[in-house]
């Protein structure tokens, strides 16, 4: 039985067409079975022959049906019953969506701006300048590497701020962290299979690696960061660190352990992935210089401007050493930018009209009044009851209880008050290691009047006792 519907707005031969296809997928329309003629069913049906031809027509050339001449449409023989489990699936386990957020009030997410401290507005004004100035260059690709321009205003950035040493041609503006590191895996691929990377460390970044082949060897910490005497009894060419700001517990490499790193690199004809992520935000500290600033012929610098501007912008950059440009250039040659021209455009101009600086200045400011603030609560209610990790940079900070009590028991004691916080254990390759009873607080997306609320309710939650 066919029902169409004259006033809808998809035409009749469509609604007949998806019917039909439908019956044929489900079954109810047997392979073989002949289809009623044309006359005959633009007379059941009250509608033009010619729609019932343009329907089987559509059926015909998409392979659902066979003509035989002087016979008329029959159902192709088809392989239906992958089709069949996977909906009996989908039917008969239905995913309801989950309503448990609907009663969180503070989030202490990771990665989560808050929207009311960004540059909305000076962004939208340089994004339809773009449009309407520079629309010529919208026509077409740009050149792999990135703009230009842009590049320009990113290399005078890091010389001036993280004393990166580097040419114009040695930047490489990607699609985010993760897709500079990609590109990166398949430029190292045929000088290692493993590479070592900070135990705990990012599982992302992890995962990455992982994804395209390489073994990741996990190198532990200690005060000092990542331990070199551990990395040199590897035969990896190839270590990711995070020595600005560890991620996730947030040590500082001193510059000691970096002149050690290097000489492991130079000594065993290596390299660095140095992934700067958290350059632009310190607080209560001075500023330390890249590791690339120690030694660029042995180091990748990555970084990026997602996490502290808008983290939907998907732009990074990674420097690419003077060794590896050569192999580097022939092997992407012709790629078509990842990051749209828009958007490389208008952060040019961001940063060209001193809007970057200024943002960096203000939100340093606000997320140090944050990062404080959650510090200065979670130590007066907590006292030592906690241990606090990852503090003085960033937009996290890892808070341990020492209490004898599980990460998971932790997060469901959060929820229950109304906060919610974020395992840690992702981020050990080896998750029976990690610090038990750890939890991860994100404070980007958090409003600075909601900090001490939450932690009152974290303190309730996990202690069982009230604050005043």
């Amino acid at each position: 039985m066919f029902v169409l519907k004259d006033k809808s707005d998809v035409p009749l031969y469509i609604q007949l067409y998806q019917q039909f296809r439908e019956q044929i997928l489900n079954g109810d329309l047997k392979p073989g079975s002949k289809l009623p003629s044309s006359r005959k069913l633009c007379s059941d049906l009250h509608i033009s022959r010619n729609t019932v031809e343009i329907a089987y027509h559509q059926l015909y050339s998409e392979g659902y049906l066979i003509s035989k001449p002087r016979s008329g449409y029959y159902v192709e023989k088809l392989d239906l019953s992958y089709i069949h489990g996977t909906k009996e699936v989908f039917y008969n386990k239905p995913t309801l969506p989950d309503n448990s957020d609907s009663l969180i009030q503070y989030d202490f997410k990771y990665g989560k701006l808050n929207e009311s401290e960004l540059p909305m507005t000076q962004w939208r004004k340089l994004t339809n300048k773009c449009i309407k100035n520079f629309s010529r260059q919208m026509t077409s690709y740009g050149p792999t590497f990135g703009e230009i321009d842009l590049r320009e205003e990113i290399l005078k950035y890091l010389h001036y701020y993280r004393g990166v040493e580097c040419t114009l041609d040695q930047i490489f503006i990607g699609a985010g962290v993760n897709y500079c590191l990609g590109m990166l895996c398949q430029l190292i691929k045929d000088i290692t299979t493993t590479i070592a990377m900070e135990e705990p460390g990012h599982h992302i970044t992890r995962r990455t690696l992982e994804n395209h082949g390489f073994n990741v060897k996990p190198i532990s910490l200690d005060s000092s960061g990542l331990n070199v005497t551990e990395l040199n009894s590897t035969n990896t060419k190839a270590v990711h660190v995070t020595p600005s700001h560890q991620y996730p517990l947030g040590i500082i490499m001193p510059i000691s352990r970096r002149l050690e790193l290097i000489e492991w690199a130079i000594k065993n004809n290596s390299i660095i992935i140095e992934d700067d992520y958290s350059c632009h935000l310190r607080y209560n500290t001075k500023p330390v210089q890249s590791l690339q600033s120690l030694c660029s012929d042995r180091v990748v610098y990555i970084g990026s401007f997602s996490k502290f501007l808008f983290p939907t912008l998907r732009l990074s950059y990674m420097i690419i050493p003077k060794c590896m440009l050569n192999k580097f250039t022939v092997m992407f040659e012709g790629y078509p930018p990842s990051v749209p021209f828009i958007i490389q455009k208008t952060l040019e101009l961001f940063m060209k009209e001193g809007h970057w600086e200024s943002y960096l200045r203000k939100t340093n400011r606000m997320q140090k009044k944050k990062h404080d603030a959650l510090v200065e609560s979670l130590k007066r209610m907590f006292g030592d009851k906690i241990s606090i990790y990852g503090m003085n940079a960033g937009l996290h900070i890892l808070v341990q209880v020492k209490e004898n009590v599980s990460e998971r028991e932790l997060i469901e004691r959060a929820h229950e008050v109304g906060v919610k916080v974020y395992p840690t254990s992702k981020f050990w390759k080896y998750p029976e290691n990690s610090l038990k009873g750890t939890v991860m607080l994100g404070f980007g997306g958090i409003k600075l009047d909601e900090i001490n609320p939450a932690v009152k309710l974290l303190y309730k939650a996990w202690t069982n006792n009230n604050v005043d």
